[in-house]
């Protein structure tokens, strides 16, 4: 009898220790992850930042502290993802319907618009059953405020759900960066170390490469500028909607207008069909660094936010 009280004893302490470890890296995961599931376990949010990677280092706290002596209610979070997550299309509009808190009426919305944005696989009919992003962890995650989200965990976590603990365990060598999705859903990036400056514009010209090749695989897409409309349409219901372009280099802006010569016209019929405003920051001076060209380095980005925010205000 005291051997088969032993035996279960030896059976339980096995069979909870691993749930404990999953549990324990679980919850690490939630307090610091460089995945976007932290997004998807926030409660509903009051004022959101939208659209690709572009924007997902506006820093929330900077604006808030610039708009809440005009907006005492507002409160921002960051639900930008990249171009191939967060389109805008019938998935997105649906997940940011599910983040936004519906009680909000006095809410700010910053909508970031770019040509891929707005397209479609060239290869492929302009239907959304065909759109890119179906496939992605915004369009297939149905509980966006939810902790744990076990769904997403399931379905769209690309790591072993013990990566957080065996990062904390064995940190790893040589890092080139931090990269973190912070409370505010902002993605903060804190550059370790960095190419040489050679090696730096080498390594920018194979990304330009890149960019051209993929965006020579799109083509504009009607329908995807009619759920731009619709995004619109649906967070005027609980706010007010700013229209803008993040800065960039000017190779990838030139790619992009070579593209699609007639976007900015284009956005700026929307701005004013919908009477919201809309800015092109790449026909502002600006002295923005970038880390690739086309995403703005920390403090570049902070700097960018306080203009932004400055810019809110005084509309």
């Amino acid at each position: 009898m005291h051997s088969f009280r032993k035996s279960i004893l030896k059976l339980s302490l096995f069979s909870i220790l691993p749930l404990l470890i999953i549990g324990y890296a679980v919850f690490l995961t939630g307090k610091q992850t460089d995945d976007f599931y932290k997004r998807f376990t926030s409660a509903p949010q009051h004022s959101l930042i939208l659209g690709s990677s572009r924007g997902s280092g506006i820093n929330p706290v900077i604006l808030d502290q610039i708009i809440q002596p005009k907006y005492p209610n507002v409160k921002f979070y960051n639900y930008a993802f990249t171009w191939g997550h967060s389109p805008y299309g019938p998935k997105y509009l649906e997940s940011i319907k599910k983040k936004l808190d519906p009680a909000t009426k006095d809410g700010i919305f910053v909508v970031i618009v770019e040509p891929t944005a707005l397209m479609v696989t060239r290869s492929k009919p302009d239907s959304p059953e065909y759109y890119f992003e179906n496939d992605k962890s915004v369009a297939k995650t149905n509980f966006v405020n939810i902790n744990p989200n076990v769904e997403y965990l399931l379905e769209s976590y690309d790591y072993s759900l013990t990566r957080a603990l065996n990062l904390k365990i064995i940190p790893p060598k040589n890092p080139m960066a931090d990269i973190q999705i912070l409370d505010n859903g902002r993605m903060e990036v804190k550059m370790i170390k960095d190419f040489t400056p050679e090696k730096r514009i080498e390594e920018n010209k194979r990304k330009m490469v890149e960019f051209q090749i993929r965006i020579d695989e799109l083509k504009w897409s009607e329908k995807r500028e009619k759920y731009l409309g619709e995004t619109i349409t649906f967070l005027q219901k609980h706010g007010k909607v700013i229209l803008l372009r993040m800065p960039i280099y000017k190779t990838p802006y030139e790619i992009e207008n070579d593209a699609v010569p007639f976007f900015d016209s284009r956005i700026q019929e929307i701005a004013k069909k919908y009477k919201v405003s809309y800015t092109n920051y790449n026909q502002i001076p600006n002295h923005y660094k970038s880390i690739d060209e086309v995403h703005l380095e920390s403090n570049s980005m902070n700097e960018f936010s306080k203009k932004l925010g400055e810019k809110i205000v005084s509309e």
